[in-house]
């Protein structure tokens, strides 16, 4: 059966495959050597700029790139715009994929689409960093901002430390560094002793 492009429908379908979300570039997520392997986890992330996502994937939370896709299926011209980006992240394959601009005339409501058009980041991906802060730092001068009002980076009762940011193109992260390692029957203690000083700071503080 021939596809359309690299849209998700069969040609001839009544469809209009024109107006569908694309898929991956071709040499992403395949059964090609060198690439994503059985039991590796892959991650595509719907962006409206590939090139500054996968820079800022690249530059900022640490992701290795791997190459950039110029065209939609081999053998066609090379565009100026890259329409998708392959990294590796922690053992992942993190994939970027350019939104369809017509993502509006889709016959569905439910294809996927970048978060700055869906208005909302649907979920967090979480990396562990050498160094949390540092991270931070470079996230908010990229763009990013923190999901907690005016704070960075913050302990947590179960050994990281640890800070939600939503990336210039509406992603979530969490992006954390180990402290110490917990044991799991030592959490319920630990949440109420912080707890416990969370709420003695806030009586602390004046009227």
């Amino acid at each position: 059966m021939r596809y359309d492009s690299h849209m998700a429908v069969p040609a001839g379908s009544p469809i209009d495959s024109r107006a569908l979300v694309p898929l991956p570039p071709k040499d992403v997520a395949m059964a090609i050597k060198g690439k994503q392997s059985i039991g590796q986890i892959g991650i595509t992330l719907i962006v409206q700029d590939v090139a500054a996502a996968a820079d800022f994937y690249r530059d900022v939370i640490g992701a290795e790139e791997i190459r950039r896709s110029f065209s939609h299926n081999h053998g066609e011209p090379a565009g100026p715009e890259a329409l998708g980006a392959e990294l590796s992240l922690a053992g992942a394959r993190l994939n970027v994929a350019k939104e369809n601009p017509r993502w509006r005339e889709a016959p569905r409501p439910d294809w996927p689409r970048s978060p700055t058009s869906a208005g909302a980041s649907s979920g967090f991906l979480i990396v562990y960093v050498d160094d949390v802060d540092a991270v931070f730092a470079r996230a908010v001068a990229a763009g990013a901002t923190s999901l907690a009002k005016d704070q960075g980076p913050q302990e947590t009762y179960w050994g990281d430390k640890a800070v939600r940011i939503i990336d210039p193109f509406g992603h979530g992260w969490v992006i954390q560094s180990r402290l110490e390692d917990v044991e799991e029957a030592d959490l319920a203690a630990r949440f109420e002793a912080q707890r416990a000083r969370i709420r003695a700071s806030r009586t602390a503080q004046p009227a």
